[in-house]
């Protein structure tokens, strides 16, 4: 069995986890493509219950409906995976969690770009992501910033482990800059 997490994300995770304990912060996390993923490498820490208090995975539009807060407008409007999405999960998840900050992402690990939705629902373009892009939304006190990143695989289950790492990364960033 390989490492798990990977060496570069338990860097990543402890470095995180340093700065929040220290600061005495809380992190919630909204997931769409990477399944639990990030909250996975997250809790992989020891003293993870310090910092990490929970997290939600919103997979399908009908899960977001109830569990994010959205309407049935909302996703009849859904053009699906963006900035603005992962901003609005971020938004949803920290109000409903109360953690200092919610990490979010949405995204298209592939194969494709099919959202799948039902007739009722029809999307006129996918804002022109491909596979392999993700976006990103970070919610905390007097912050609220996103970001696109895009990988060059086409492999499901490689760019949901590269998702997780570029939220990591985003999340570090931003905690540093702070």
């Amino acid at each position: 069995m390989s490492e798990f997490p990977p060496k570069e994300v338990q860097l990543l995770v402890t470095e995180i986890s340093g700065i929040l304990r220290l600061r005495n912060q809380t992190l919630g996390v909204s997931e769409a493509a990477c399944g639990g993923l990030i909250s996975a490498y997250l809790v992989s820490v020891p003293g993870a219950s310090n910092f990490y208090i929970g997290g939600k995975l919103v997979y399908s539009l009908k899960q977001r409906l109830k569990l994010s807060g959205w309407s049935d407008s909302d996703i009849s409007h859904y053009m699906g995976p963006s900035e603005e999405v992962a901003l609005r999960l971020a938004r949803t998840t920290k109000y409903e969690l109360g953690s200092t900050f919610v990490l979010s992402e949405t995204g298209y690990a592939g194969p494709g770009t099919d959202l799948h939705l039902n007739d009722s629902i029809k999307v006129k373009e996918n804002n022109g992501s491909e596979v392999g892009t993700v976006f990103l939304g970070l919610h905390g006190p007097n912050l609220e910033v996103s970001t696109t990143k895009r990988t060059t695989s086409q492999v499901r289950a490689l760019n949901m482990a590269q998702f997780a790492k570029f939220a990591l990364e985003f999340l570090l960033e931003q905690l540093k800059a702070q």
